[in-house]
């Protein structure tokens, strides 16, 4: 189990770098136990941390519930302070992606976890090893039915899905792509491709995520090409500890204007993830200007940032939607309907894809509704990798936002088929009033 392998016991410790997790780890006199080069400690009674390069799901749940002779530290440490020393650790123990990214099976069941979300992480990554990544995939679905927990944090649990079909294919990136599933917004396809820069040197990360995205099984319809480069961003801030720059100068030089875009998108979700769900701290973010770094950034990189500020926003304002309005209002000129597809992504995220409670939300958006509108119809495709819900909400919005929301499913089902016909016939189940705009959407 892990806490035979990581024991954060609390002994008189030297002092660490000026960080708040690292005057967490000098503090709490982790040093005097754990050898750590980044904080100058040399304890041996626990596990060297360089050489064991614990994640940070690792060291949350290891110092909050303790184990393998190791005290809790729950009731000494914040959960503020807890996050802090499990950033500190996870980014500072000469971690790389191979690191932060890797997966080692073990004996955990779901049936063990009773609300732990590192331990539902590793129990489906086990399903995934042990018994290959569709029935990992499915489980997931299933049980995102009947659990909130899973269901709120499915995307991350299927990045870890991800991470552990890669090494039971033995680090085949195209054949642990070729057996996922779009569940819970493609996650799956992003935990790989993730997964797939560990150890590289980044003298040769270019040229591999040029290739990347490259084969016949990528290539077999547009939605999974996307995933594959939207996971390439995910994957190059992963590799590079949340380095925003390097991660979209990496982007910059894929093959296309499309590969190029479709790759920041990934880059900026990893960004705006919320810290507890970040492998690594980010700097790319500001207490002030909740807008950052979409206003700074270039222009070629502003739509996906701007497709996915709201995800940095909501948290802030303790998902305060008036507020994250008033923020979107403020958005550079040009950016602000962009803003309010991202409310609406949000707003399905929120309400667990909850069909009125989408338009409801988006109706806060006042004279860009249908921007919402829009951006909640194409979350609810992408996520069902259908339109059944989808079709409910649009039909529930103002029917001066119908068209435009029908188009917006259009756009995600266009890209589940190559052929014109196919993606003609994927807007089939569409109200017939609607067809047209669902078409135009797909490209068909």
């Amino acid at each position: 189990m892990l806490a035979a392998t990581l024991l954060l016991a609390g002994c008189g410790g030297k002092s660490a770098t000026n960080s708040s997790g690292a005057k967490v780890f000098a503090s709490a006199g982790c040093g005097g136990c754990h050898a750590l080069s980044a904080a100058k400690s040399n304890g041996q009674t626990g596990p060297n941390l360089d050489q064991a390069k614990p994640s940070y799901d690792v060291v949350v749940r290891q110092v909050s519930n303790g184990g393998g002779g190791m005290p809790s530290f729950s009731g000494k440490l914040s959960t503020g302070q807890i996050r802090d020393v499990a950033s500190f650790v996870a980014a500072s123990t000469k971690s790389n992606s191979a690191a932060l990214t890797a997966f080692h099976p073990n004996d955990e069941k779901l049936s063990d976890c009773r609300g732990d979300y590192a331990c539902y992480k590793q129990a489906f990554g086990n399903i995934a090893y042990d018994d290959g990544p569709e029935t990992a995939l499915a489980r997931l679905a299933s049980t995102m039915r009947t659990n909130q927990q899973v269901n709120s944090g499915c995307h991350q649990i299927a990045h870890e899905i991800g991470h552990a079909a890669y090494v039971r294919y033995h680090d085949n990136a195209a054949q642990a792509l070729a057996n996922g599933s779009m569940t819970c917004w493609s996650g799956y396809y992003h935990g790989v491709i993730e997964r797939a820069f560990g150890g590289v040197p980044r003298s040769k990360v270019a040229s591999i995520a040029r290739s990347l995205c490259t084969g016949k099984e990528i290539n077999r319809i547009y939605f999974l090409l996307y995933q594959c480069v939207h996971g390439l961003g995910h994957g190059l801030m992963i590799y590079s500890l949340n380095d925003l720059p390097y991660s979209l100068h990496v982007c910059d030089q894929l093959a296309t204007q499309w590969d190029q875009s479709s790759c920041t998108g990934g880059v900026f979700m990893q960004n705006f993830l919320p810290g507890p769900m970040q492998l690594s701290p980010t700097k790319w973010l500001s207490k002030k200007d909740l807008l950052y770094p979409c206003d700074k950034v270039k222009d070629r990189d502003k739509l996906y940032c701007y497709l996915m500020v709201t995800s940095r926003i909501l948290p802030v304002v303790h998902y305060d939607f008036r507020k994250t309005a008033a923020w979107c209002r403020t958005a550079e000129r040009g950016w602000v309907g962009t803003c309010f597809q991202s409310f609406g992504r949000d707003a399905s995220g929120f309400s667990v894809q909850n069909p009125r409670k989408i338009v409801e939300l988006c109706h806060l958006a006042g004279s860009m509704e249908r921007e919402c509108d829009y951006g909640g119809s194409r979350d609810l495709t992408s996520n069902d990798a259908g339109p059944a819900r989808a079709i409910k909400m649009c039909l529930l919005a103002p029917r001066a936002t119908r068209s435009y929301c029908f188009y917006g499913i259009g756009t995600i089902l266009g890209g589940f088929a190559n052929q014109a016909a196919e993606r003609r016939a994927r807007c089939h189940p569409v109200p017939a009033a609607y067809r047209r705009d669902c078409y135009r959407g797909a490209r068909s």
